[in-house]
C-alpha cells in the first residue's frame, strides 16, 4: 500500500517513512489493503511490531508500536473496491436519474464492504484466495444477496450465466466458519411462488445463516430501455407475508430463531399490520427495512420522557409554544402522524406535523425516507406552514450531509425559506438540543443515530 502523507515529526518520521513509499508487510502479514492492515495489527499481542517498507525497490524494516498507521503520523492510500459486473434485472443503480452526486452510479461488489459495512454482494466474484482469506482473517458476517436457490433463476435475475452456484457457495463460507445475513428480493414473476418457497427453504436450512430478508423489488421512474418488471401488489405481498410467517414459528422452535422476516415495506404494501417488536428479535435486518417501524416505536417511547424532564428543568425558560415540522417519506408518514404527533402533545406544549415528502426524484412508487431528494423536500417545506423548526430525515443524507441530488441542509433551508432545519435520526435528540440551546440556522445533525 503506497504511503501518501507522513507527518513531521512523527514516529513516522523519525523511522524515515516518506511519501511515495509502500508498505508490504506487517510482521508475517503482507499487506495489500485496510482490513490487511487492521488484521495484522489484531491479530498480535506485542506491543511493537515490523513494519517493511519498498522504496525504488529496495526494503527496509522498522520496529514501530503495533499502532494504526494514523497513530504513527502516516497515511495510506484508500482502497480500491471491485465494481458489480453483474447486470441485474432489477439494478436500482441503472434505474438513477441524471444530476445525482458523484459517487452514486458506482456498483460495488467487493466482500470486503461487505464485512465492513454490511454491504450484500452476490458471490459471483471470489477467487481461491478470496476464499482463503475470508477463512483466514474470519471476515464474519457477510451479507449476500442470494434472490434464488434455483441458479437458472438467479442467473438470469442477475444478468450472469456464468454466476456460480449460490448455495455451494454459500455452504463453503458456511464450513469456514462464516456466519451470513442473506436478501431475496422479490421480482413478480421470476423468482416468487414456488421459487420463493424453495429458496426460503434452501437457506434457512443452513445454521450458518444468522438471518433472510425478503424485500420486494424497487422500481422508479426511470426504467427505459430495461427489462420491463411489474411491482409487488397487494396480493403478492400478502403471499409473500405468509411464506414467511409460515416458517417462523417452526424455525424458532429448532433453532431459537425466526431466521425469517419480511420488510416493512411488504406488510404496508399488503395493509397488513407489522408484527411486534419481538418478532423481530434483535432487529438482524433493520438497514433492508425490516422491523425498522417497530424499532423507531421502541426507542421513541422510550425517549420520550427524556424530553418531558428537559421542558420540565427549564422551567420558565422552556418555549410556551413550539411548532415542528418532521419531514418524511409516503410509507412512514402516516404512521409517525399516529404516534409522534400525539406524544409530542402530551409532552409539552409542542405542535408537530408531519410532511409527507413527495418524491419527484424516483418517481411516487418510492416511497422511503432515505431516498428523498433535497429538493423535493425543499419544496415541501416551502409550500407548507411556517415552522419552528423542520426535521429532515439523516438518512436522506450520506456521511458527508449531502443529499441524492447533491444538497446540504443550508441549501435545503435556503430554497425552502426556512429558519431552523436540522437532520436528525432522533426526534426527541433533536428537539431537546433545540429547545436547551435554541438558534436559528440549519444544523446538519441534531441527535445521536438510532
Amino acid at each position: 500500500m503506497r504511503i501518501v502523507h507522513v507527518e513531521e515529526r512523527s514516529a513516522a518520521r523519525k523511522a524515515g517513512f516518506r511519501a511515495g513509499d509502500s508498505l508490504v508487510r506487517i510482521g508475517d502479514v503482507a499487506v495489500s489493503d485496510s482490513l490487511d492492515v487492521a488484521y495484522a495489527l489484531g491479530s498480535s499481542d506485542a506491543e511493537e511490531t515490523t513494519f517493511t517498507i519498498e522504496r525504488s525497490g529496495g526494503i527496509f524494516t522498522r520496529e514501530l508500536p503495533a499502532a494504526h498507521p494514523g497513530s504513527l503520523g502516516f497515511t495510506l492510500e484508500e482502497d480500491r473496491y471491485r465494481s458489480c459486473s453483474n447486470r441485474c434485472v432489477f439494478c436500482f443503480v441503472d434505474q438513477l436519474p441524471p444530476g445525482l452526486r458523484a459517487g452514486l452510479s458506482f456498483k460495488d461488489e467487493d466482500y470486503r464492504l461487505s464485512f465492513a459495512f454490511g454491504n450484500y454482494i452476490t458471490l459471483t466474484n471470489l477467487s481461491e484466495a478470496d476464499y482463503g482469506r475470508i477463512a483466514r482473517q474470519r471476515l464474519s458476517p457477510l451479507y449476500v444477496s442470494v434472490h434464488a436457490s434455483d441458479d437458472d433463476v438467479r442467473r438470469k435475475l442477475l444478468g450472469n450465466p456464468g454466476a456460480p452456484p449460490i448455495m455451494e457457495s454459500l455452504q463453503r463460507l458456511a464450513d469456514s466458519g462464516i456466519e451470513l445475513h442473506t436478501q431475496i428480493v422479490v421480482v413478480p414473476g421470476m423468482n416468487d411462488g414456488d421459487v420463493l418457497s424453495k429458496t426460503l427453504d434452501d437457506v434457512a436450512a443452513m445454521r450458518a445463516v444468522s438471518s433472510v430478508a425478503v424485500v420486494p423489488v424497487g422500481l422508479t421512474a426511470h426504467r427505459e430501455g430495461l427489462t420491463p418488471l411489474e411491482p409487488v401488489d397487494a396480493a403478492l405481498a400478502s403471499s409473500i407475508i405468509e411464506e414467511v410467517e409460515g416458517r417462523q414459528e417452526g424455525l424458532l422452535r429448532e433453532r431459537g430463531s425466526r431466521v425469517v422476516f419480511a420488510s416493512d415495506e411488504l406488510y404496508r404494501g399488503a395493509g397488513r399490520t407489522c408484527p411486534p417488536a419481538e418478532a423481530y428479535e434483535d432487529f438482524p435486518q433493520l438497514e433492508n427495512g425490516v422491523g425498522l417501524i417497530r424499532s423507531f416505536e421502541r426507542e421513541f417511547a422510550a425517549r420520550t420522557p427524556a424530553l418531558e424532564r428537559c421542558l420540565a428543568e427549564l422551567g420558565d425558560r422552556a418555549p410556551e409554544r413550539l411548532t415542528v415540522t418532521i419531514a418524511t417519506g409516503s410509507s412512514a408518514a402516516p404512521f409517525l402522524s399516529r404516534l409522534v404527533v400525539p406524544a409530542l402533545a402530551r409532552a409539552g406544549p409542542i405542535e408537530a406535523k408531519v410532511l409527507e415528502v413527495e418524491n419527484n426524484l424516483f418517481g411516487p412508487t418510492v416511497t422511503v425516507a432515505g431516498l428523498l431528494a433535497g429538493r423535493d423536500m425543499a419544496s415541501a417545506l416551502a409550500a407548507g406552514e411556517r415552522t419552528d423548526l423542520a426535521l429532515l430525515p439523516a438518512e436522506a443524507l450520506n456521511a458527508d450531509g449531502v443529499t441524492l441530488d447533491g444538497m446540504t441542509v443550508d441549501d435545503v433551508a435556503a430554497l425552502a425559506g426556512a429558519n431552523c432545519v436540522r437532520a436528525s435520526r432522533d426526534v426527541i435528540d433533536a428537539l431537546i438540543e433545540h429547545v436547551a440551546s435554541p438558534a436559528d440556522g440549519a444544523r446538519p445533525e441534531g441527535g445521536t443515530p438510532r
